[in-house]
């Protein structure tokens, strides 16, 4: 790898990404403050990923192929291997997007920082003709500066934090961590409570600078068929970012998480329902119960059907056909 250093670096795991990558990369070339660097990083597309990228003119794009498939997140751990050569790095995913001030509204807020920073942003998620869902949080303008002990708290919950749109402040330094290999779908969130807790500075900024792409291929539904990934490594998540904590809860922070964890699981098991398969929606509901408990999970089932009434039904929200996340 080169030695040289830059202020961003961004690098784009991929893997069949010529559906999205173009819309990628043109978001990338649009920002008013452009990375110094964007690196793809090919885990062996078998599509026309490669000449797609080759091709784009409007900014200049480093190809790397591995190689073999490494993973999802055996690509982005590789794309960790820049944090010495820069000091804000950013990892986006091959069909997501950026907003024009992206980049420019993490950096300020960072510029300060002395160590390891981390800024995220709100997210606009979209379907795969870019209309809009849903957006994840109320949109403030407010640039907040989270304390580390809320964070890691908020981190435990399973608080939505884009995978795109977030920005490490990596200083010129080695990673402090990598992404597990062993969670297929929470691993980015495993992975920020992790670096979180060596930031100097964490900020989230109400404004929705990223969008997320939801569809039919991404990597969280590929894996939503296997319990293990979709249920079992979310309880066991949010009881590893807990320990992360300095001040982990008791009996009443413990009933809390399994509350949350029991309307987690308890909306995808109501959206297989949905989709025409109550033998897995039941299978589903079952294990959240021996984690959850029976009251704490009758408690949350409750409160999924009210959500679903004031977000779909009153609130007008659109569902798409494959997430079974909201």
């Amino acid at each position: 790898m080169s030695q040289m250093k830059s202020k961003i670096i961004t690098v784009i795991p991929v893997y069949n990404g010529e559906a999205f990558i173009i819309q990628t990369l043109q978001s990338l070339a649009d920002q008013t403050l452009r990375p110094d660097r964007v690196i793809v990083q090919d885990n062996r597309s078998t599509d026309n990923t490669e000449r797609l990228v080759k091709e784009f003119k409007p900014i200049k794009v480093e190809w790397r192929q591995h190689e073999a498939n490494l993973g999802c997140f055996g690509n982005c751990n590789r794309g960790l291997e820049f944090a010495s050569e820069t000091e804000y790095l950013h990892l986006i995913c091959a069909d997501d997007m950026v907003s024009p001030e992206y980049y420019a509204t993490l950096t300020r807020a960072l510029d300060d920082c002395k160590g390891f920073g981390l800024g995220y942003v709100l997210d606009e998620r979209v379907d795969e003709n870019n209309r809009q869902l849903s957006l994840s949080a109320k949109i403030t303008g407010e640039i907040e500066v989270q304390s580390k002990a809320n964070f890691l708290r908020e981190k435990s919950e399973i608080a939505n934090q884009a995978f795109s749109g977030t920005l490490m402040k990596t200083n010129f330094l080695k990673a402090p961590c990598r992404f597990w290999m062993d969670l297929p779908i929470l691993a980015d969130m495993m992975f920020w409570a992790e670096f979180g807790k060596h930031c100097k500075k964490i900020v989230r900024v109400h404004q929705p600078l990223a969008q997320y792409r939801w569809h039919g291929s991404n990597t969280t539904s590929n894996f939503a068929p296997e319990l293990q990934s979709l249920v079992l490594d979310e309880w066991r998540v949010i009881q590893a970012i807990e320990k992360l904590r300095e001040s982990p809860g008791g009996f009443v922070r413990q009933f809390k998480l399994k509350g949350l964890f029991g309307v987690r699981s308890g909306i995808k098991a109501k959206r297989f329902r949905e989709q025409g398969n109550p033998a897995y929606s039941r299978q589903i509901a079952q294990a959240a119960r021996e984690i959850s408990g029976p009251l704490a999970w009758y408690m949350a089932q409750v409160v999924v059907h009210a959500r679903d009434v004031l977000v779909y039904t009153l609130g007008g929200r659109k569902k798409h056909p494959k997430n079974i996340y909201g």
